[in-house]
């Protein structure tokens, strides 16, 4: 009879968590020390901790004074709270620790908690008292039908759940509500054991489970055997084993529960090969010599010499085999994160452990503020064991080879990498490349950078132009891609440029006489001119720099490499509707824009500008243009013709006073009077301006 052990058997990570806690409580903490319940659903094991002292009980009441082990299955808050005044060292598994999250997060939000799994087993228990006992359990298709419609359902697993059953109550769940949550919490490792057993059960004629019968995990491992339709039995130990099943039994599997210890499941198989009589064992998870079993906490070596062995450790997590060596590259799962280390589940017989300072090249407070449980990451093998056995690890460093290798290759490839900019340092920036990267402040932008605090934070798109490993020196540039593509677009333009064309383009520059505006590469010159209809006294005037306006090109010169670009010809031209606006004899209110020595320019509205020739100014001879009017002065002024083709307007200040004082004699005397007080006070402002400009004289 040959014997296939299943690829992932025994004690997953959160029991093995457990255990180890539970015996340096009792080495360390203060006595007697209790569980309440048994530590996990294993009688033998159980047993053997109770040899040692750890006492499970019921309840917390009538316990003396000591230390109190939350088992791996967790408790309720309300447990918690009546332990407060014991020392409690909390065992329960980091999987359990997340769906007991959020249970309460979904309580706390209003959601309907659904609990999927069984409503005896002591986790789901201790998940409804994070959901204030107001959880709905369902176990079966017929509790999940049964369940009423709510606005909000929040759903959470037993982490031992059958993940096929949880599929199946989760499709009902959803027609139960329009806002379904589901926090994924059925542990991978009780995942694994069960697509472990229904690969191996179509394999053998006889399938044998391990664990305890009380263990929830095992009862399932067992009902997966028997839906394959081959005979299936559950044993705690291997004295409960019996010949009889292996009669005519020419191949049998071996599976275990995630509370099974190795020592067990490796009594199991020995009695399993003394039945037999052969001395043969399959085993599609492990590399190890036939008919034996390979303990959990035993190194195998295999074909190796002495100088091999000394930097191989191989284990068996009962999961995987796995064989590391010190500078392995390795990937984990995020398990569990304390406030000094991450524990890293690799596969191996014990969690790795990362300290902080080899979490990331960036300084951290936490390690939540670097990684979440449930990430997949790599991890170099610094060293095989610690004092604890646990094999110890550097992100920082398996992220440094990984970043070195992406590093060359973009250097030999010419390509471009994104980093985020961590530091501000003396001559330019730091940035994170998975090493430390500097970029000089010349390199950051085309231009002069004034503020490199302005970059902190940012990511930059960035070229290598020097790497030396050796020295752990990497040296970056923005300035290299922005140059390229500044190119790019310059030939772009250049090559599409034509007299006509519409383009949106960024003021660069702005002098006495215009504005440089980038056009795509290209800086086309805007001549002030250009910029308005009306008279424009200084660009800034209109436009600041960086701002984006549309422009058209007016001219091309390839051969001195200059544009001319126009603005005013996008607007409306006032001029277009002037004859309909300013009809012969109207009179306006316009600003003295210029004085000239045969009369002044009258601005009507922006880029209307009129003449008042002197001889219009006054009825009086009037010597100089400034004797009358001057510069920003608002006067009236009646139209008296208007040249279209030329964009001329001829003006009259004299006759717009004049209708002004004949409309005055046609109105009551009241009101002619009160117009007569005001022009008054207008003459005899300027008659008095302009005496006081003779008396200068």
């Amino acid at each position: 009879m040959r014997i296939i052990v299943a690829k992932y058997a025994g004690c997953c990570f959160g029991v093995k968590r457990a255990i180890s806690m539970a015996e340096k409580a009792l080495l360390k903490n203060p006595l007697p020390v209790y569980t309440i319940g048994p530590l996990v659903h294993n009688p033998q094991l159980v047993q053997k901790l109770f040899e040692k002292g750890l006492i499970p009980v019921e309840c917390v009441s009538g316990l003396q004074k000591g230390t109190v082990v939350i088992r791996s299955h967790g408790v309720s808050p309300d447990i918690l709270e009546k332990l407060k005044d014991y020392c409690v060292v909390d065992a329960t598994c980091p999987h359990v620790a997340k769906a007991q999250r959020a249970a309460k997060e979904f309580q706390e939000q209003g959601y309907q908690v659904v609990i999927i799994g069984d409503r005896n087993h002591p986790e789901v228990v201790g998940l409804n008292g994070w959901a204030h006992n107001q959880a709905i359990i369902v176990g079966t298709l017929i509790e999940a039908s049964g369940i009423k419609h709510a606005d909000k359902i929040g759903v959470v697993a037993q982490t031992t759940f059958d993940q096929l059953k949880y599929n199946h109550l989760l499709s009902i769940l959803k027609e139960k509500t329009t806002d379904l949550r589901v926090s994924k919490t059925i542990c991978d490792a009780t995942q694994l054991r069960q697509a472990a057993v229904r690969e191996l059960a179509v394999q053998v004629d006889i399938l044998i489970v391990v664990g305890g019968f009380q263990s929830s995990n095992t009862q399932k491992l067992y009902a997966i055997g028997k839906e394959a339709g081959i005979d299936v039995y559950q044993v705690e130990q291997a004295e409960d084993l019996v010949l009889a099943w292996f009669s005519n039994k020419k191949r049998a599997g071996v599976a275990a529960g995630a509370s099974t210890p190795d020592w067990i499941i490796e009594e199991v198989v020995r009695k399993m090969n003394e039945f037999s009589g052969e001395k043969q064992l399959e085993d599609s998870g492990m590399t190890v010599a036939a008919g034996e079993f390979a303990p959990e906490n035993a190194d195998v070596h295999e074909n190796k010499t002495p100088a091999e062995d000394k930097d191989v450790h191989e284990f068996n997590l009962g999961e995987s085999m796995k064989s590391i060596r010190k500078g392995d590259i390795l990937k984990g799962t995020v398990i569990q994160i304390n406030t000094d280390e991450v524990l890293v589940d690799i596969g191996g017989k014990s969690e790795g452990v990362i300290p902080l300072g080899e979490l990331s090249n960036r300084p951290a407070a936490e390690p939540h503020q670097l990684v979440r449980i449930g990430d997949t990451i790599e991890v170099y093998v610094l060293r095989l064991e610690n004092e604890e056995g646990h094999p110890v690890l550097s992100k920082k460093r398996a992220d440094r080879k990984n970043a070195w290798e992406k590093i060359e290759d973009a250097r030999h490839k010419n390509m471009e990498i994104n980093a985020p900019v961590v530091e501000v340092v003396k001559g330019g920036l730091l940035v994170d490349v998975g090493i430390n990267g500097f970029v000089p402040a010349s390199l950051i932008e085309r231009g002069y950078v004034e503020n490199l605090e302005n970059y902190l934070g940012k990511v930059l798109r960035l070229k290598v132009i020097e790497l030396d490993r050796s020295k752990n020196k990497v040296i970056l540039s923005q300035k290299a891609i922005l140059d390229e593509e500044y190119e790019r677009r310059k030939a772009d333009t250049w090559n599409a440029l034509e007299k006509g064309q519409v383009y949106r383009g960024q003021v660069r520059r702005l002098t006495n006489f215009g504005a440089f505006i980038d056009i795509g590469g290209v800086d086309g010159l805007l001549h002030v001119s250009e910029m308005s209809w009306g008279r424009i006294d200084h660009p800034r005037s209109v436009m600041t720099e960086g701002q984006e306006i549309d422009v058209i090109v007016l001219g091309v010169d390839r051969g001195a490499g200059k544009v001319s670009l126009g603005r005013k010809q996008l607007l409306a031209n006032p001029w277009s509707t002037a004859d309909e606006k300013y009809i012969v004899g109207s009179i306006f209110q316009g600003k003295v824009l210029r004085i000239a020595p045969f009369g002044a320019f009258v601005e009507l509205e922006s880029g209307i500008e009129g003449l008042v020739h002197i001889s219009q100014l006054a009825d009086r001879h009037v010597a100089k243009t400034e004797d009358v009017v001057s510069v920003g002065q608002i006067i009236p002024v009646k139209v008296l013709s208007v040249d279209l083709e030329n964009q001329r307007i001829s003006l009259s200040l004299r006759e717009a006073i004049g209708s002004q004082n004949q409309e005055t004699k046609d109105e009551p005397d009241e009101a002619i009077e009160t117009k007569q007080v005001k022009l008054g006070d207008i003459f005899a402002k300027e008659l008095g301006e302009l005496m006081d400009g003779k008396d200068e004289d």
